[in-house]
């Protein structure tokens, strides 16, 4: 019968011959920031920045809108404890399938499972519900700053670099009577260690073709979203 230990061990094996396969790929990846779209650099203008937290609150749109552009170009994310992220989501953002790992049920294994991905992939994204101590998450984010790795997480993380709050969306489309929801306002509270004091930027993702988009908050009233609290998709 099949270990724990033994499926850790055939994953690190796995992600070495993936590593080993593509790296010329990899390297061609390596920089001191990740590109983002351009319509996302109000929010982290030098890029995603390689072995740093950066901690998203309230939408999982934002986390994949983070590393799409990355993904396209070469990087490769392993999605762990995040079930309710499939393909089809990663797609729509952009995302290259050939170099997205999804680990949607790491259960007790999910620090080594972190730190075997934080070995072999250019990001890792990981869901809330991800089981992790204190002590964990110190271990990950060294190792992630060792091996030069980005980690996007949900909710909150001490000591994240990066603290990205959505704390309100708002949806734009519906006429009197007809039309459709096309656009979300999603506004944004950038906070992190070297951010100063939290600023602000509204971006809007576009429900049709998934276009991601900014400006500055304004004070227009829509409809709005009070999912937040579940995490808004």
């Amino acid at each position: 019968m099949e270990t724990q230990g033994t499926r850790l061990a055939a994953a690190r094996a796995a992600l070495s011959a993936v590593e080993s396969r593509m790296g010329a790929d990899r390297k061609a990846a390596e920089g001191p920031a990740l590109a983002l779209d351009e319509a996302l650099a109000p929010v982290l203008p030098r890029g995603l920045p390689r072995g740093q937290v950066v901690a998203v609150e309230g939408s999982t749109s934002l986390m994949l809108a983070l590393a799409s552009r990355a993904s396209r170009e070469g990087a490769w994310t392993a999605m762990v404890g995040m079930p309710n992220v499939g393909v089809l989501a990663a797609a729509r953002r952009g995302m290259d399938l050939n170099r997205l790992a999804l680990i949607p049920y790491p259960g007790a294994q999910a620090p080594a499972t972190l730190s075997v991905c934080l070995d072999g992939m250019d990001i890792v994204m990981v869901g809330q519900g991800v089981a992790l101590s204190d002590a964990d998450r110190r271990r990950l984010a060294a190792r992630a700053r060792e091996r030069g790795c980005v980690m996007v997480v949900a909710g909150p993380w001490p000591g994240a670099h990066v603290a990205l709050t959505v704390e309100r969306v708002r949806w734009r489309g519906l006429g009197s009577g007809e039309g459709r929801l096309r656009e979300r306002d999603v506004t944004v509270a950038i906070a992190g260690r070297s951010a100063g004091s939290t600023r602000r930027v509204v971006l809007t993702l576009d429900v049709d073709d998934q276009r991601v988009g900014s400006r500055e908050p304004t004070g227009r009233t829509v409809v709005e979203d009070r999912a937040l609290g579940t995490g808004a998709a």
